[in-house]
């Protein structure tokens, strides 16, 4: 589905702006200039040459086939290129120097196609040509190359493009896709898509994005970890919570992850056979140990750890005792909030404010509980009464919050202040929804 709605927003944007330059172009008064050179007077009209220059429709429909996960980053590519070209095509308006004959014979009808999807203008730089060449580039086979060349020189015999419009091409395709295959350039646009993805499940996550990129926008690299590590591991909470789809039992990914992670450290490399990880999800993670201490690596493999467990507790129906999962969200949250000072450049730690820790263990708990219920993870403790357990959780929140208050204060880094004081903030306001919600459930009942 992420392939395909990549392929139609690709479509959209070629459809567009193709289509409106060309239109654009058309009111323009008076005689269009053409960048020829004298000697493309002497080259050959060769129409059956249309045969090769159709091909390249088909060749860009086998993406999804031959790139698999790459597709979206290649549709991106091919995007910007349409995007770039068509600001040359309204800035710099032109047409052919050449008068071509009438097409007959057999070659008409492909000639006439090719002539047709043309439309009238937009020449330099050929799109045609930067896309058989960034095909060619994303493929990675030497024939795709050979291919690539054949479509250009199809251009220039069919008098569809000059020398200048295929150099051109050549020149755009082979910036734009350099670019676009940069390790880094494709963890930005993967954190990118994947906030995307958790937005549209939940509000929350949308608020969670706008916190991280705001502050990104003037110190990018400072932030860097804070967005992979937030994509990163949201992406395995997702996937061992059964909210992303998987052919494998996720427990068996995230273990082989875990052992890759494990073994190499920063320097491990993602696996890329159909028995290991999702390559995207491996690559994700490279990019985030690169940019951790080892300290901090070995606190996201126990992170990651602690996920786990939740999985495993829904494959074995376990039901635990209160103490048991109070640990459980302590640990786990500790590990969180560490990971989160440190990605942040903080020097506070999560065992400065233990009292935020438990009133994150608990709002986490309730704020998903239901949805937890539903997929059988279970967080309401053994042999408790839900109803009292749950009035009594919500009572020890609101004394860990005032606490953590006092906590936060009371902290030497004033990063570590304003990050965690937006949280507490945010808890707090959790706490009183609940409380809220309580009071009406309760005055309903009295009513009744």
């Amino acid at each position: 589905m992420t392939n395909l709605r990549a392929c139609v927003l690709f479509a959209l944007v070629f459809g567009v702006c193709y289509g409106g330059a060309s239109w654009w172009t058309s009111t323009l008064p008076g005689p269009l200039p053409s960048w020829d050179f004298a000697f493309e007077q002497r080259v050959p009209f060769v129409p059956w040459l249309s045969i090769v220059y159709l091909t390249i429709t088909p060749v860009l429909l086998l993406a999804p086939f031959l790139l698999r996960e790459r597709t979206p980053m290649f549709a991106l590519a091919l995007s910007v290129e349409t995007l770039i070209a068509t600001a040359f095509f309204l800035l710099f308006p032109q047409t052919t120097a050449w008068l071509r004959p009438e097409v007959t014979g057999w070659a008409r009808i492909p000639f006439g196609i090719a002539d047709t999807m043309n439309l009238s203008y937009n020449y330099f730089p050929s799109l045609h040509v930067a896309f058989a060449v960034s095909a060619a580039w994303a493929y990675r086979r030497l024939a795709w190359t050979f291919w690539a060349a054949a479509v250009a020189v199809s251009t220039w015999l069919m008098w569809e493009h000059h020398v200048i419009d295929i150099v051109g091409g050549i020149a755009l395709a082979a910036i734009v896709m350099s670019v676009a295959e940069r390790e880094r350039t494709w963890v930005e646009l993967c954190c990118l898509a994947q906030c995307a993805r958790f937005s549209r499940r939940h509000i929350r996550y949308f608020v969670i994005f706008l916190a991280i990129y705001v502050p990104s926008l003037l110190h990018w690299r400072r932030y860097r970890a804070v967005r992979t590590g937030f994509c990163t591991a949201q992406w395995i909470d997702d996937l061992l919570d059964g909210d992303r789809a998987s052919e494998r039992e996720p427990l068996e990914i995230i273990d082989e992850l875990l052992d890759e992670l494990s073994r190499g450290g920063a320097g491990f490399q993602p696996a890329h056979d159909a028995g290991r990880p999702p390559a995207p999800l491996s690559r994700l993670a490279r990019a985030l140990f690169a940019d951790l201490p080892p300290d901090a690596q070995r606190d996201f493999i126990a992170l990651v750890r602690c996920m786990r467990v939740d999985r495993v507790r829904v494959l074995g129906r376990e039901i635990w005792s209160a103490e048991e999962l109070d640990a459980h969200h302590r640990r786990t949250f500790s590990l969180s909030v560490d990971l989160m000072l440190v990605t942040s450049g903080c020097t506070a730690r999560a065992e400065e404010a233990p009292s935020l820790i438990d009133a994150f263990a608990w709002c986490s708990v309730f704020r998903d509980l239901d949805d937890d219920l539903s997929k059988g993870l279970i967080n309401i403790p053994r042999g408790a009464d839900a109803s009292q357990w749950t009035s009594d959780s919500h009572a020890r929140a609101c004394v860990s919050l005032g606490r953590s208050a006092n906590e936060i204060a009371a902290l030497e880094d004033p990063r570590a202040r304003k990050i965690l004081g937006i949280f507490q903030s945010s808890i707090t306001k959790f706490a009183r929804r609940r409380e809220h919600r309580q009071d009406v459930r309760t005055a309903g009942v009295l009513a009744g």
